[in-house]
């Protein structure tokens, strides 16, 4: 294994909460810290269906698509209309859209709360190292993958004749569509370049097979089914992020050594199956508690500040405090300092961990306003590594800090509702 992963352990395994309920949860470990929780959910995103317009609702900007019966999903118009790639199944595409339509939609955002689940005519399929998009035409690339390797991928591309030198990917002529790929960050880690090729050409064949498909399904036809939550997971978490694979579940120990034989993964790391009487996989790495405190409003930081973390409806507030902070040394602006950027790191973190999205305010401990410039340079560079399009927007005269993150899936507290 490479010597520059983190001491990183990815579990699945069932859970019991203390109400009696069981749930299978995906959990990065990396050095006795939490880092990611997903809890295997029915929900159908990623799917895709030949959906059918039951109403357009231009005062939204949008349309409701039903993908079953009684099952609607929100669909922007605007998109309709720079997506000459939209795949309508009982007439031409001509860039409008009426009710009655049968087209082609992929789900891309779950329902949340009172929202409705959004779809997209902008299809895409994800794998390990790629992800091929019916909308462009261009390669794509990561942009944490290092420039020196992102040129050994484009010339390995394109000594196999799968992008010319314009970096355009091939178009199939004989569906008259086009499609693009975009290079993941596992890519860059890549030992052996087969993995990816392999994975190009499965992708192709898919594409091809469900637009050939779709064109002779019905209304509500699923077109694809995305693969369980905890395969998911596996697929997308970053390769570096752990060395081993545990799970205490034989099925899901034998559905994931199946997945890796037909994919021909190696680079995944070990996968272990754990078989212990005497204590269970949950307790071996203190997951009942770091799940209660990944939960809890109170977070407490090193220094002995701590932050309070409040979902409400409309926003969530996060407040600084100094806590049990004590200094001999220093001044209070130095103390306040100390801990703001402590708190900084801590609430990029606890974005991620609980999943939080939307509008952020955080309340930061008062300083001086050249600090206070250093502290959000600090922050922005923090949420620039988040996978989640996260943005630090600004502090405003009250000192409070506006962040902005995209709601792509529930948050901790909703998919472990109980």
């Amino acid at each position: 294994m490479s010597a520059e992963k983190n001491a990183g352990k990815l579990l699945i395994l069932k859970h019991t909460f203390k109400n009696g309920t069981e749930k299978l949860l995906s959990l990065l470990v990396q050095n006795n810290r939490l880092i990611h929780v997903q809890a295997e959910s029915d929900n159908n995103l990623s799917n895709i269906y030949v959906g059918k317009v039951k109403n357009i609702a231009t005062n939204i900007g949008g349309c409701f698509v039903e993908i079953m019966p009684d099952n609607l999903c929100y669909l922007p118009l605007d998109e309709i209309k720079e997506n000459s790639s939209a795949i309508f199944v009982n007439r031409p595409w001509d860039g409008t859209i009426k009710a009655g339509d049968e087209l082609v939609v992929q789900v891309v955002r779950e329902a949340i709360k009172t929202k409705l689940p959004s779809v997209t005519t902008k299809i895409s399929l994800s794998g390990k190292y790629v992800v091929l998009s019916a909308c462009q035409t261009h390669l794509g690339m990561s942009g944490k993958i290092k420039e020196e390797r992102k040129k050994e991928i484009l010339s390995f591309l394109q000594a196999n004749n799968l992008v010319n030198d314009k970096k355009i990917c091939n178009i199939d002529a004989s569906l008259n569509m086009s499609y693009g790929f975009v290079v993941r960050t596992n890519a860059g880690s890549l030992q052996d370049d087969e993995l990816l090729l392999n994975e190009w050409k499965t992708l192709e064949e898919k594409w091809c097979d469900l637009v050939t498909y779709a064109r002779t399904r019905t209304c509500y036809s699923c077109l694809y089914k995305e693969m369980p939550t905890y395969i998911k997971n596996l697929r997308d978490i970053y390769d570096e992020s752990y060395d081993e694979i545990i799970t205490d579940c034989q099925d899901i120990y034998l559905n994931l050594k199946q997945y890796f034989e037909n994919n021909s993964l190696t680079e995944y790391g070990s996968l272990r199956l754990y078989n212990d009487d005497r204590i269970t996989l949950s307790n071996l790495y203190g997951i009942p508690s770091k799940i209660e405190m990944a939960l809890g409003s109170r977070v407490w930081l090193k220094s002995g500040g701590y932050l309070v973390i409040e979902p409400t409806e409309a926003l969530t507030v996060i407040d600084v405090n100094s806590g049990k902070y004590e200094s001999k040394k220093g001044t209070p602006d130095n103390s306040a300092y100390k801990i703001n950027m402590e708190a900084a790191e801590e609430i990029a973190y606890q974005l991620k961990l609980r999943n939080l999205s939307g509008i952020i305010i955080v309340d930061f401990i008062n300083m001086k306003k050249n600090d206070n410039e250093q502290l959000l340079r600090y922050l922005k560079q923090l949420c620039r590594k988040d996978s989640v399009p996260t943005d630090v927007v600004d502090m405003t005269p009250l000192g409070l800090v506006e962040i902005t993150r995209k709601k792509i899936n529930k948050t901790l507290k909703e998919q472990l509702y109980i």
